[in-house]
């Protein structure tokens, strides 16, 4: 009996067909993008920052694919922007193997060569490194539920 014959079958005795997909996706926490890994781009590492004009500044920034606004307000659009702009650059797979975390990251060379803006992360047991990190391995799972 074919699956759309069965379906009217049990719709006609009363029983009700309900088709339920569900879809498991990873992505970043925002809250914890906020109040934790934005701000490393906002600071001074060694006299670099990295959302400044000249590196990743959305504005005039000359760095690559990661384009940011420096200092994002909480919960702003420009917030928004950032956090998306990372999550874009951050491998849920593999984490340590994440752009957002090698470009930077001193010894290592992405296709492009190494990081114009020199070596940010001495090693990968720097605090800001492990902070980027602890975020990309802990994603949140989000399922959409059932479908009428």
């Amino acid at each position: 009996m074919s699956t759309s014959l069965l379906a009217l079958v049990l719709v006609g005795c009363g029983e009700s067909v309900k088709n339920e997909e569900i879809a498991v996706n990873q992505q970043l926490i925002f809250e914890d993008y906020q109040t934790s890994v934005n701000a490393i781009f906002d600071m001074d590492l060694d006299g670099k920052v990295c959302s400044s004009s000249g590196c990743h500044n959305i504005g005039n920034g000359s760095g690559g694919g990661l384009k940011l606004y420096p200092n994002a307000a909480q919960d702003s659009f420009e917030m928004d922007f950032n956090y998306r702009v990372a999550q874009s650059l951050s491998n849920l797979t593999t984490p340590s193997q994440s752009k957002l975390l090698l470009e930077p990251l001193a010894g290592t060379f992405s296709i492009t060569g190494s990081h114009a803006g020199g070596d940010i992360f001495a090693n990968v047991n720097d605090p800001n490194y492990l902070t980027i990190l602890a975020w990309i391995s802990n994603p949140e799972e989000v399922t959409s539920g059932d479908t009428p």
